[in-house]
């Protein structure tokens, strides 16, 4: 034992001498020596220094993942000699709009901005000098190659003379946004702004993408929806001091934003102004942003007030509002009401999911209503709410008592179910 506590000793002033390597990070490079030691250090071996970090190595793997090979120098010549002669900016557009493989788009780009630079000259027409570049992001971001794409947005940005128009700059926002490069996007935005041609403005498409950009953070919980509702504030009133109308997209994206921060009086001072300052009619998902986050903060009495005016209305909430609706309905005590609202939920085409059927179930048995849930249960079966495995877990759930008081109340249902 001691020759390899020696040894160990020996190693570690070595490796010191270079890089500080951890006491159990040691330990477990010399398993060779590990049965001299004693039991009560042999778990040291099988520890690290390191918590693991298993997102990392997630992002490690897919970063090694190679994405397509780009194309060899016999297929951009073969591409380039098709082009037709003296072609236009127009043709140039049609071609890349034509080409098989998206990987081509940059280096025939490159090649005309190089042969051809008179084609992208601000005397000829915006619009169709900025086609080129128009077809390639598309075509580039529908294959999700973004680099490519900002590859060529950059060549097309090298051309100070060239007036883009929107739909360019909302269709990068738009793929940025996809790829999850919200900074890109936010200069994209910047750059708009700072441009002379009233044709690249900012317009409500555009507000409508970064809105989506900015909440679209999936998996993020209430406090990184906090933090980021100062940029949505802050883009929302550039939009309103731009002299752009908002549409129902827009506040609907500032109401969800306010929902998922926590922040439902603010969401409902949104909703109260729509129509008579902005103008705009309330639709279906405004209400299902409201009616979910009202059941989160448990004040089931103004969502019940929402929901029925949006019946009222005609319009159908979505199945996360109708879910929320139910279970804190039930979770209320108001259980008759919960099973009237799933079921006018099911005739709406919103059916439950497994949580909203078990929170249901499980506050009916707290009432000592074993044998209302099982008959709950083979209704929802035989209307084809839940399938096959969903009934008998949460039957097995109802057979169990779990979570639905006394014993003593469970002999009847049991004789009912077995007879």
């Amino acid at each position: 034992m001691f020759r390899a506590v020696s040894m160990a000793r020996s190693r570690l002033l070595i490796s010191s001498a270079n890089a500080p390597v951890p006491f159990t990070v040691f330990f477990a490079s010399s398993l060779r020596y590990l049965h001299f030691l004693p039991c009560s250090l042999q778990f040291l071996a099988f520890f690290s220094a390191t918590a693991r970090n298993p997102s990392y190595r997630r992002r490690r793997r897919k970063s090694n993942i190679s994405g397509p090979l780009p194309p060899d120098q016999s297929q951009i010549d073969a591409a380039i000699a098709q082009l037709p002669p003296r072609f236009t900016s127009l043709d140039l557009s049609a071609y890349l709009a034509s080409i098989a493989d998206p990987l081509l788009c940059v280096p025939l780009l490159l090649h005309s901005t190089q042969h051809r630079p008179r084609l992208f000259r601000s005397d000829n027409d915006d619009a169709a000098a900025a086609a080129p570049f128009l077809t390639a992001v598309n075509r580039l971001g529908a294959a999700r190659l973004y680099r490519e794409m900002d590859s060529a947005a950059s060549l097309a940005f090298s051309f100070p003379c060239l007036s883009l128009p929107e739909p360019f700059f909302n269709s990068l926002i738009h793929f940025y946004a996809e790829a999850r490069w919200v900074t890109k996007a936010i200069g994209v935005f910047k750059r708009m702004r700072r441009s002379s041609a009233y044709g690249a403005r900012p317009t409500s498409r555009t507000f409508d993408l970064l809105f989506t950009a900015i909440l679209g953070h999936p998996g993020a919980d209430s406090y990184i929806h906090h933090l980021y509702m100062d940029a949505l504030r802050s883009l929302f009133r550039q939009m309103l001091d731009s002299g752009v109308a908002p549409d129902v997209f827009a506040l609907n994206s500032m109401i969800k934003g306010y929902v998922l921060s926590l922040h439902l009086n603010d969401a409902l001072r949104i909703f109260h102004q729509m129509v008579p300052i902005y103008g705009v009619e309330p639709d279906e998902h405004t209400y299902s942003y409201l009616i979910h986050g009202l059941c989160a903060q448990g004040r089931t009495r103004n969502a019940k007030e929402l929901y029925t005016e949006v019946r009222v209305k005609g319009l159908v909430p979505t199945k996360r509002a109708c879910n929320s609706l139910v279970s804190a309905l039930a979770l209320a005590g108001e259980v008759d009401e919960a099973v009237a609202a799933m079921w006018e939920a099911v005739g709406m085409r919103r059916a439950p999911d497994f949580m909203t059927c078990r929170t249901v179930v499980q506050e009916i048995c707290e009432r000592r209503r074993p044998g209302d849930a099982a008959e709950l249960l083979r209704e929802m079966m035989g209307k084809e709410v839940i399938d096959g495995r969903c009934y008998w877990e949460l039957l097995y759930g109802v057979r169990q008592g779990d979570g639905c008081g006394n014993e003593r109340h469970w002999h009847r249902f049991h004789a009912e179910e077995d007879g």
